[in-house]
């Protein structure tokens, strides 16, 4: 980047001193038409980041509004801009900001919101990877337990001492039927994109457990211990050929452990 797209873009984000060195002419300060088209060209930007905001929370956007959120997303706008030129990973650091945004504090439930927004995104924005399917574990026999259960890249976990899940999921997909009360209740959710949609489904204890163990790099026996200690009498069975069947494992482990 050179020193003028520098100033630049410290003019978009409204620091305008760095870059009147690069418009004056014969000692002139820039012309009024010159900072008025500055203006312009910031306030397109901002917007621009506004409505990326917006497309990326779409549920925190659908539980306030459209006008509170822009207004919101405005001031994290001007105090988060950020420098990556695509819009569709925009407002990574959205979620810790609503945590914080003094209006927000009364809706307690928006920041965890927009961390299953953000965890949506990403999801839809990871690398492609092949799912784990159950000939390959299969074929794998008693090795298998050796073996990391590494999650597939897009996968993404979450275990909430509220009902932010079955929240997140009602405004997601109204006619699901879930439950739209915010209550202390542990729930579970998985998000993650094994093919070309992203997918999101409720958690039991065990399933959660059995996955984390993964993402924590254990192995598959490790994990199943892990799910059979939550619950007494457990199929581990069933609840590992339903969690393969989600495509939910990376079979990148499963092949590099072939001699």
């Amino acid at each position: 980047m050179t020193a003028f797209h520098a100033a630049f873009a410290q003019a978009l984000e409204g620091q305008s001193e760095p870059l009147w060195p690069h418009l004056t002419t014969n000692g002139a300060g820039p012309s009024a038409h010159t900072q008025a088209a500055l203006a312009v060209y910031r306030n397109t930007a901002i917007k621009a980041r506004i409505d990326a905001l917006e497309a990326n929370y779409p549920t925190v956007a659908q539980m306030v509004g459209s006008e509170w959120f822009r207004a919101a997303a405005r001031e994290f706008v001007e105090a988060e801009p950020g420098d990556d030129p695509v819009l569709a990973a925009y407002g990574e650091g959205f979620p810790e900001w609503l945590a914080r945004f003094e209006p927000a504090r009364v809706m307690p439930y928006l920041a965890p919101t927009a961390r299953l927004d953000r965890a949506w995104t990403e999801a839809h924005l990871a690398p492609n990877a092949t799912p784990l399917n159950p000939g390959q574990a299969a074929d794998a026999g008693l090795a298998l337990a050796g073996i990391p259960a590494r999650l597939h890249a897009s996968a993404r976990l979450f275990w909430f001492d509220w009902t932010v899940p079955s929240l997140w999921l009602a405004h997601r997909d109204p006619q699901a039927e879930t439950d739209l009360s915010w209550r202390a209740e542990a729930q579970g959710l998985l998000i993650h994109r094994p093919d070309a949609e992203v997918h999101a489904r409720r958690l039991t204890r065990a399933e959660w457990a059995f996955l984390d163990a993964g993402r924590k790099g254990l192995s598959f026996g490790a994990a199943a211990l892990a799910a059979q200690s939550t619950q007494a009498h457990l199929d581990v069975s069933g609840l590992f050929a339903d969690l393969i069947g989600l495509g939910v494992f990376d079979s990148t482990s499963i092949k590099s452990a072939r001699p």
